[in-house]
């Protein structure tokens, strides 16, 4: 065998150096995909937040005075007060009907625990509005509620317009956001522990006090985080709920720029309730050890490590108690978990449907069971007052999932395919600003902004501000799937000489087609379905669905809501159905092949 000596004269930049060099330009070049997605939430969304933030210290004068005036005003002072118990309240509810969901959904069988997704999803993919107005049927003094009440003889209550309604529509909303963090925490769970502690002699609720829920205490952190932050910048349902008890800052913000034209207070607010909400995410860290980007849970020794932290008097009282219990025998059933848990996931699912004998009834008044079944509302609905603001929303919808999907795909490759150090992390930073900050907040400071370069009561100003909500979804269902790609495919089609666009055409943007149809479908819900940016910058001659709900509830009593609730339904039971399908096809296809 011969071999060819090698030149000391050799260039060592020869041509095999310059083909790795090239493939490393190559793929730094992925990172400039990021740029127009950056672009796009820093004018739009960061560049509002800024200046709403300067202009509650600089108008109508620089200085301290909008904060002198929001917290040295009793009544003020109440309202924030008030936003912290009703987020707080709603956060206990949420859990305390949220942990045995989720245990159930883990743990229990498959047709409960399908059940039991149906049941917390559905309501997700209706819009809160739709919700609030279920539970103004509710609550109100005509309502269920109020009529098992009377069944008992005792004298109706009323709870619309009060912290307590509020607070029941608010946990319902929240619902979602405690359970997914509990049931990821619990699927890491080793059943091995809870086998051992009975085996040792604990009965069922002493392993399940004294073992299980330790071990899901960072569930239950990231879930109450998530909802005590979601709860806090709360807009709709106390506007429409709360009346003048039950009112939060979201609704200040919006009373002080809609209606007294104080930007200045509202500004304040503002950037109060981002203070509340950044001081909640900073000790939240600063307590658990967990980044913002943890909130689904943690397992194995971490996990561990946080629960030994977190025993003390409590957990040793409880965990007495439910020994009681054991020795009582109440704990042996193990139908009676499940009972509860489907009896809870029914109780979350009802106000769904009890807006479908609303849609039907024949008087204006909000009344359950109706005093008599009409088709008039379901005429009233095709009608140029309702369908106009219809064609709007779809309208923006339509744009945004356009514009959101191609700046949120480019995101995902820059940052999942870059390799310039950092830029990952600032972009994946910026792309997810939008979720931490409250609705309400964005709110102000897109009407703040968007007021004076005249893009309030324009589709254009609600397609941009809706982009910038919609990317976070995007960009995160897309990079998951990009990340789930083997890149080897695409340094195999560059060995061949293929062109990035050539890559993207025909490897890419094929494999990860689910990931992005995907993003595309929430992107369309979260346009199609937002409310409060649409009610801050609807106004007379554009005016999408939401706000068109939003005044018929808080404006008149008007029974087309739950007609509307009905479509929607239907809507969300096809687009389901039709994804369950997809899905199943796709597995077909993949399994054939």
């Amino acid at each position: 065998m011969t071999t060819t000596p090698t030149s000391p004269d050799a260039d060592p930049s020869g041509p095999a150096s310059r083909t790795a060099g090239g493939r490393r330009r190559r793929r730094r070049g992925w990172d400039l995909g990021g740029v127009p997605a950056v672009l796009v939430v820093t004018l739009v969304f960061v560049l509002p937040v800024a200046i709403l933030c300067l202009r509650s210290v600089t108008e109508p004068t620089f200085g301290l005075e909008n904060f002198t005036r929001l917290l040295g005003h009793s009544g003020y002072v109440d309202n924030i007060v008030r936003t912290i118990l009703i987020s707080a309240a709603s956060t206990f509810v949420a859990l305390i009907f949220g942990y045995p969901i989720a245990y159930q959904m883990v743990h229990g069988g498959t047709w409960l625990c399908t059940f039991l997704t149906v049941a917390i999803m559905a309501p997700y993919l209706t819009s809160i509005l739709l919700r609030s107005f279920s539970w103004l049927v509710i609550l109100g003094r005509q309502g269920p509620v109020n009529k098992l009440i009377e069944q008992f003889g005792l004298e109706p209550i009323a709870m619309v317009f009060t912290p307590i309604a509020v607070v029941v529509s608010l946990s319902h909303y929240l619902l979602p956001l405690m359970i997914l963090p509990l049931a990821a925490t619990m699927r890491s769970v080793d059943d091995s522990r809870m086998r051992a502690a009975t085996s040792l002699g604990a009965g069922p609720a002493q392993a399940f006090v004294r073992v299980y829920l330790p071990l899901t205490k960072p569930g239950i952190q990231a879930g109450s985080v998530l909802c005590f932050v979601y709860g806090i910048g709360a807009f709709v349902i106390p506007a429409l709920l709360g009346g003048s008890k039950g009112s939060m800052l979201g609704s200040l913000i919006h009373s002080a720029i809609k209606q007294s034209g104080d930007y200045g207070l509202a500004s304040a607010a503002a950037l109060v309730l981002g203070a509340l909400v950044l001081v909640i995410v900073l000790v939240f860290q600063r307590l658990t050890g967990m980044s913002t980007t943890e909130l689904a849970g943690r397992s194995g020794p971490t996990a561990t490590r946080s629960a030994k932290r977190g025993g003390g008097r409590a957990l040793r009282l409880a965990g007495r108690a439910a020994g009681g219990l054991d020795r009582l025998g109440v704990t042996r059933s193990r139908r009676l978990p499940k009972v509860l848990a489907a009896a809870l996931g029914a109780l979350v699912l009802a106000p769904q449907f009890i807006v479908i004998p609303i849609s039907f009834a024949s008087t204006q008044a909000l009344i359950f069971p109706p005093v008599g079944y009409s088709t008039q509302w379901y005429a009233e609905f095709f009608t140029a007052s309702w369908l106009d603001p219809l064609a709007v929303s779809v309208r923006v919808a339509l744009f945004v999932t356009l514009i959101a999907g191609v700046l949120g795909t480019l995101a995902a490759m820059g940052v999942v395919r870059g390799t310039v150090r950092g830029w990952g992390a600032s972009t994946s930073t910026l792309m997810m600003l939008p979720l931490l900050f409250p609705t309400v907040v964005a709110a102000a400071g897109f009407y703040v902004e968007f007021e004076r370069i005249g893009l309030v009561d324009t589709e254009l100003g609600i397609v941009l501000a809706h982009v910038t909500l919609a990317l976070p979804f995007v960009f995160s269902v897309v990079s998951a799937g990009l990340r789930s790609l083997n890149p080897v495919y695409e340094r195999a089609a560059s060995s061949l000489g293929a062109r990035r666009t050539v890559q993207l055409r025909r490897i890419v943007l094929p494999l990860i087609a689910p990931s992005i149809l995907t993003a595309g479908l929430f992107a369309f819900l979260t346009s199609f379905d937002e409310s409060t940016v649409a009610i801050f910058l609807s106004g007379v001659h554009v005016k999408t669905l939401p706000k068109r709900i939003f005044e018929a509830l808080s404006l008149e009593t008007n029974p087309t809501v739950a007609v509307i609730s009905v479509f929607v339904m239907v809507c969300a039971a096809g687009i389901w159905l039709g994804y369950a399908l997809f899905r199943r096809l796709t597995q077909t296809s993949r399994s054939n092949s």
